[in-house]
């Protein structure tokens, strides 16, 4: 009876933590936003010293996502505010990531892909933009032609740039959707639920079985003793 009881305790424990970690990563997705963009090159035709890219947004008037210097993504990048990007403004051109609020960066891959998340839809605002290579430092060692981003019709938009050398090509995707929905919740808790419940009724029939044969071992046993006892 102890080990059904404690298998009891455990089920229920597993069936709390199935339910509560489903919510917790519920809450967790639903806020993500997976708009995102890379920019890859080709190391061989960049500028020297090349150690990430940025991409260059043309200022509109009275821009709301305009900032003198982000500094969360200075510390990531390893930069200040008095860097060569930072400070970059030509034809109206700016960084987008170190003049503005609405990008991220993330990381990079092989030296040659950057990962930036953007606020949804971000290029249907800004729609011509160009490629910054820049050194450690944050100094612009060569910028690219400026090229006109494709507007994007659905949400949770991939922007990817393709920058060799001068020449800047972009294209726009649908991202893989990511989140948990309600109805994927309650599907996942459902089957949880279900497979608890098929396990707990096999320990409780496996627990009712072993008692079962507890008392027929005793009663036999019983038997047994009152046998020899006529004999004596």
């Amino acid at each position: 009876m102890k080990r059904a009881v404690k298998a009891l305790i455990a089920v229920y424990f597993a069936l709390f933590m199935c339910i509560f970690g489903g919510m917790t990563a519920f809450a967790v997705t639903w806020d993500i936003d997976h708009s995102w963009q890379l920019i890859r090159f080709d190391e061989d035709k960049v500028p020297e010293g090349t150690a990430f890219a940025d991409i260059l947004i043309k200022d509109k008037w009275h821009d709301k996502y305009a900032v003198d210097f982000n500094e969360e993504n200075g510390e990531a990048l390893g930069v200040d505010k008095d860097c060569g990007l930072a400070k970059y403004d030509k034809d109206g051109y700016t960084s987008l990531l170190l003049r503005h609020n609405c990008a991220m960066f993330d990381y990079s891959i092989q030296g040659n892909i950057f990962y930036s998340l953007i606020r949804e839809k971000l290029y249907n605002r800004y729609r011509t933009v160009k490629v910054a290579y820049c050194d450690k430092d944050g100094n612009v060692l060569g910028v690219t032609d400026a090229v006109k981003v494709k507007l994007a019709s659905h949400k949770n938009a991939v922007y990817s740039f393709d920058v060799e050398g001068e020449s800047l090509s972009s294209s726009v995707s649908k991202a893989p959707e990511l989140r948990l929905g309600i109805s994927d919740v309650i599907i996942i808790t459902i089957l949880l639920v279900l497979i608890i419940l098929i396990i707990l009724r096999r320990i409780i029939k496996y627990t009712e079985k072993a008692n079962t044969k507890r008392m027929i071992n005793r009663i036999r046993s019983g038997e047994d003793d009152n046998e020899s006892g006529k004999q004596d």
